[in-house]
């Protein structure tokens, strides 16, 4: 089952945001839709600097690659599945 949701918008947001919908062949509703399930994936201010501050502690340890002209994207960045 759906719920509806109300907001208020002004009027020229609200236009900005059914064209935009339009050009990306959505529904307003699939639009944002879209926003939130993104947004889902999106990490935190927290991770990324944790991330940032785990390769600087990496890279002082001499703890990096040279990717190379044989060397593939695929051994560098593993997909996790």
């Amino acid at each position: 089952m759906r719920s509806v949701l109300s907001i208020s918008i002004p009027p020229k947001k609200l236009a900005a945001l059914k064209k935009r919908a339009k050009c990306e062949g959505m529904t307003i509703s699939a639009y944002v839709l879209s926003f939130v399930d993104q947004e889902e994936n999106l990490i935190t201010e927290a991770e990324l600097l944790e991330d940032l501050q785990q390769g600087e502690r990496d890279l002082a340890q001499g703890k990096q690659r040279t990717l190379g002209p044989s060397d593939s994207l695929e051994e560098f960045f593993p997909i996790k599945k």
